[in-house]
């Protein structure tokens, strides 16, 4: 059993996929094919802890091509968490439509939440780009699944050409390096001399390639374009799931790459700074956005900045990075179910009074943007504070200022929405048992941190992420 357990998560989730596929093919069950589909969702978290509480020591897996068990298995019970969620907006989106259009998303969005457990355990470059580009693929999709949101086109179309571009960038970098190295697997590339290949220009070429294709995966600053409009443009049932899979495909890609590759210091610290920017920018820009999904949007632009600057830290940032993008992809997909009431993007006047005309759904979104902001004792407060503990330790105390302080103005951008939740006005009556559910996990994460960050700590150890260079 153990030579296949990098297999057992995707076989199961992949299962599920095939499964509400056929199913939906018969409009009697395509009513129940959001209760299915979070029922195998959910059931993967659970396969996912338990393999990492059996196996913490990960087992190399189909021919030394992707590890089980241990930090792996860990990460993938997350991102399993994060696609129940996502399914249960998405279904509640849905069924309102005319003969349940759409449907097919359910069956996609479970079979990428599959392909993206592969991506943190490979052990192959080349598996961990097919992964990567296979989420994007299906994203790109689902930011199209609109009927009545005339912009979600526009932004499908924006969002594949431009992540085309970032892929290419990524995949002629991968082919460079690829070319220098003669290998493409991970505990390959871990031993070798990268000092004799600095200054090299192939070697400058690839690596500027790969980042680049990362910043646009990441929508990092100044390649954070295309975000607002893509993010802002979706049916919101289905941007929150894009987002999450964006932030943690690229976080882990990234992670892996700067573990097992030995980048020049100061090009670390140039990413710090440009992870710097990002934070102030994107929170800056979310200020003046008229709408929450837009403000969203650009907020997703500061978070990839925290990502970033988390990367670059060391294996203790790469730590926090990968919890970071695991904590950001559950609270995205909770802020994003707000506004997959409405087709179109909710403006401020719609949230006007929520807090008062359903105190549950209302204290439930609260907690979601306070979570967002970095307010105590919520989950996005200590992944805010590993992050910029990482960065100070790893010598960057001047990216970490300039990101700090974008935090603080993003404090202002979350909390304007909040305030509104409590204003005299008139709100449609809405509950959602999925996004309240959600919040209580968000207060209880962030009470007991232990529960996350402990189990992380021990387990990517495990795995031999702190293990100095040889």
């Amino acid at each position: 059993m153990e030579s296949y357990l990098g297999l057992g998560l995707i076989s199961w989730l992949t299962l599920g996929g095939l499964l509400t596929l056929l199913g939906g093919t018969f409009r009697t069950f395509r009513r129940y094919l959001s209760t299915i589909a979070a029922i195998f969702a959910w059931v993967g978290v659970g396969i996912g802890l338990y393999l990492a509480w059996a196996y913490p020591i990960p087992k190399s897996s189909f021919f030394g091509i992707v590890w089980g068990g241990g930090v792996y298995s860990f990460l993938a019970a997350a991102i399993s968490l994060t696609g129940a969620l996502g399914l249960s907006f998405l279904g509640a989106y849905i069924v309102r439509q005319p003969e349940y259009q759409g449907w097919e998303a359910l069956p996609l969005l479970l079979l990428l939440v599959g392909v993206l457990t592969v991506l943190p355990a490979g052990n192959h470059l080349l598996l961990a780009i097919v992964a990567l580009e296979t989420v994007s693929l299906g994203a790109y999709v689902l930011v199209g699944l609109a009927w009545k949101n005339t912009p979600a086109a526009e932004a499908a179309v924006k969002y594949f050409l431009l992540g085309a571009v970032g892929f290419a960038f990524l995949l002629f970098g991968v082919s460079y390096l690829y070319g220098l190295t003669g290998t493409l697997y991970f505990h390959h590339l871990w031993p070798m001399r990268w000092e004799a290949w600095y200054g090299h220009p192939l070697f400058a070429l690839a690596m500027g390639m790969i980042g680049i294709g990362l910043l646009f995966k990441l929508s990092v600053f100044p390649f954070h374009w295309w975000a607002p409009d893509v993010y802002g443009g979706a049916t919101p049932a289905a941007a929150g799931v894009v987002v999450a899979l964006g932030k943690l495909s690229a976080a882990f890609l990234g992670g892996l790459l700067l573990h097992y590759i030995a980048v020049p210091k100061e090009w670390q610290y140039a990413l710090a700074v440009i992870a710097a920017a990002s934070s102030v920018v994107g929170n800056l820009l979310a200020l003046r956005q008229p709408s929450l999904q837009r403000m969203l949007g650009y907020s997703s632009v500061a978070h990839g900045g925290y990502i970033l600057l988390a990367l670059v830290s060391g294996p203790e940032g790469r730590l926090q990075a990968w919890t970071y993008a695991a904590v950001y992809g559950l609270m995205s997909v909770l802020a994003f179910g707000l506004l997959a009431l409405r087709a179109e993007p909710v403006e401020h006047k719609n949230l006007r009074g929520l807090g008062y005309a359903r105190p549950g759904y209302g204290l439930a979104l609260a907690l979601a943007l306070g979570s967002l902001s970095g307010l105590p004792p919520l989950v996005g407060f200590f992944a805010k504070y590993s992050v910029f503990v990482a960065a100070f330790r790893a010598g960057y105390g001047l990216p970490a200022i300039l990101a700090l302080i974008g935090a603080l103005i993003g404090y202002y951008a979350y909390w304007r929405p909040i305030s509104w939740l409590y204003q005299p006005g008139e709100a449609p009556p809405v509950f959602r048992p999925a996004l309240a559910l959600g919040a209580i996990l968000l207060l209880g994460v962030g009470v007991l941190p232990l529960l996350l960050w402990g189990a992380m700590d021990y387990l990517y150890g495990l795995a031999g992420f702190f293990l100095p260079r040889p």
